[in-house]
């Protein structure tokens, strides 16, 4: 006997592994679905239908590596016993967990409705940025394509997820991927799209498209009235911080001034500090600036020669 129907099928964890198993062929994916690890697998079909525990081998076993190509996750042993699979997964930081996984009778879709007979009629065409001034840049969509400012950033589907069925996004066609370029997912709102936007390792407040029509109707989300929010950690004193940036209090979750999504007169939040308000004389010694003078981003003596929330030149003039 060269293999089992006990293990032909899907397997699930519950959340970070979804695996599925034909004869010899073993495929791994991560918790979005996307595909890890594809493998040759053997083992003895005799004992595995014994009912004795059984280790599968694998003819590759690694998950991810880093950027230089080494390991970074990986299975240690991959094993088959009383209806179960038990997964020895290994992290290069965190160490090692176990994994058990039960046969489901689900493909790793599932959990997704496509809806676009419902709502792709009404999404296509142009919808304008909302900014405090007016209408901002275009995303437009025709058919299934998706394009911003005249850049296509792919094909798409509507869907709707199992656990928040009455929520509608717009997903990439291949259901794993989560951005479209600069996007976040995209959310679907009566007369309102809107999406989280990434800009370096900064995440600025939430971008909101409407027709253009509707620019001065609609209600925008309170999350589009927050300030930008720096990624990264809150600043860390003393020498971890210099040992690990070169540079002590550099680790960030710096609150950076609203980039502009904030007004008073189209939401409950009061406006923020104006950034045009800002000293544009505001530098350091050494000619760095301690704030962007076009639009306010504390810079935190970032070293860069552009601000990463407007793009503005931060060479000192003469």
């Amino acid at each position: 006997m060269n293999d089992s129907d006990k293990l032909n099928g899907f397997w699930e964890e519950g959340y970070h592994y979804y695996l599925e198993i034909r004869n010899e062929t073993l495929t791994v994916r991560d918790y979005r679905r996307a595909i890890c690890l594809t493998t040759d697998i053997s083992y003895d079909a005799d004992l595995l239908e014994s009912g004795a525990r059984t280790v599968i081998s694998l003819g590759d076993n690694v998950l991810s590596r880093t950027y230089t190509g080494d390991m970074m996750t990986e299975i240690r042993e991959l094993s088959y016993e009383n209806g179960q699979l038990q997964l020895l997964y290994y992290y290069t930081i965190m160490g090692e967990t176990l994994y058990t996984l039960n046969k489901v009778d689900h493909g790793p879709f599932d959990h997704i409705t496509i809806r676009d007979d419902a709502y792709l009629d009404q999404l296509v065409g142009v919808w304008k940025e909302w900014t405090r001034d007016g209408a901002g840049l275009e995303l437009t969509i025709c058919g299934n394509v998706i394009s911003w400012c005249g850049r296509e950033l792919g094909r798409f589907h509507v869907v709707s997820y199992e656990s928040t069925p009455d929520q509608v996004y717009l997903v990439p066609e291949n259901l794993i991927d989560d951005t479209f370029g600069v996007f976040g997912k995209l959310q679907v709102h009566p007369d309102m799209l809107t999406g989280y936007m990434q800009v370096f390792d900064v995440s600025t407040p939430m971008s909101v498209f409407t027709r253009e029509e509707m620019l001065d109707r609609i209600r925008i989300p309170e999350e589009a009235l927050r300030p930008a929010v720096h990624m990264m950690n809150a600043p860390v004193d003393g020498p971890m911080g210099k040992e690990m940036f070169g540079m002590p209090g550099n680790m960030g979750m710096t609150q950076c001034l609203d980039p502009g999504m904030a007004d008073t007169e189209k939401g409950p939040e009061k406006s923020r500090t104006d950034p045009k308000q800002t000293s544009k004389s505001e530098g350091t010694e050494d000619g760095q600036w301690k704030c962007c003078p076009e639009c306010g981003f504390v810079l935190n003596d970032m070293p860069t020669r552009f601000c990463p929330n407007c793009g503005m030149s931060l060479r000192k003039q003469c």
